[in-house]
C-alpha cells in the first residue's frame, strides 16, 4: 500500500489542534481557517472546520477538521473521500438511533505525524470518539437536538471540497 507524501497543511493541522489561536498575523496571510459550526455539550465542544493553505497545490490546499475541545483538544482531518465516508457514518448513526450505544464505523487519519481513530456511535444521540497515541481520546456526544445543525455543517463542507 503507498503512503501519499505530507504536504505543509498536515504540518498545520498538527498545530491547529494544539489550539486554533495560534493562527496570528503571519500565518493569515496564507491560511484560511472557517469554522462552520460550533457544538456543546456541558463543557465539551465539537467544531466543524475549514482549512485552506494557499501554499500548497490546489489539489491539496483544502482539509476539513472534526475537533474535539474537552481539557484536552485533538482533531481528525479529511479531505474530500475521508469527508464521503464520515457523511454515509453519520447518516447510519442518524438512522441507528435507540437507547444504548453502538459503534456504526470508524475511520483511520491519512498523511499526518499523529494518526488519530475516529469512532462514531448511534445511541441516544451520535457519539464521536477521536483517539491518538500522542494526545489521547476525547469524547463528544452531540444531543438529538443538535443533528440537524451538524447535518447542516456536514453538506457545507461537502460544498466547500467542490469550489
Amino acid at each position: 500500500m503507498s503512503h501519499p507524501t505530507r504536504t505543509p497543511v498536515y504540518g498545520l493541522i498538527i498545530v491547529l489542534t494544539i489550539g486554533f489561536s495560534v493562527l496570528t498575523s503571519p500565518l493569515q496571510a496564507r491560511i484560511q481557517l472557517d469554522i462552520i459550526a460550533k457544538f456543546r455539550n456541558a463543557e465539551v465542544e465539537l467544531d466543524v472546520v475549514t482549512v485552506v493553505d494557499s501554499d500548497v497545490e490546489a489539489s491539496k490546499s483544502k482539509v476539513a477538521l472534526l475537533g474535539i475541545a474537552t481539557p484536552l483538544r485533538s482533531s481528525f482531518s479529511f479531505r474530500l473521500a475521508e469527508w464521503l465516508s464520515l457523511i454515509d457514518l453519520w447518516s447510519k448513526a442518524v438512522k441507528a438511533q435507540s437507547d444504548s450505544w453502538k459503534v456504526i464505523g470508524s475511520m483511520t487519519e491519512t498523511e499526518t505525524s499523529d494518526v488519530s481513530h475516529l469512532t462514531i456511535s448511534a445511541g441516544p444521540g451520535v457519539k464521536f470518539v477521536i483517539s491518538s497515541s500522542q494526545k489521547g481520546t476525547v469524547t463528544f456526544v452531540l444531543s438529538k437536538d443538535d443533528m440537524a445543525g451538524l447535518e447542516k455543517a456536514l453538506y457545507r463542507v461537502k460544498e466547500f471540497f467542490s469550489r
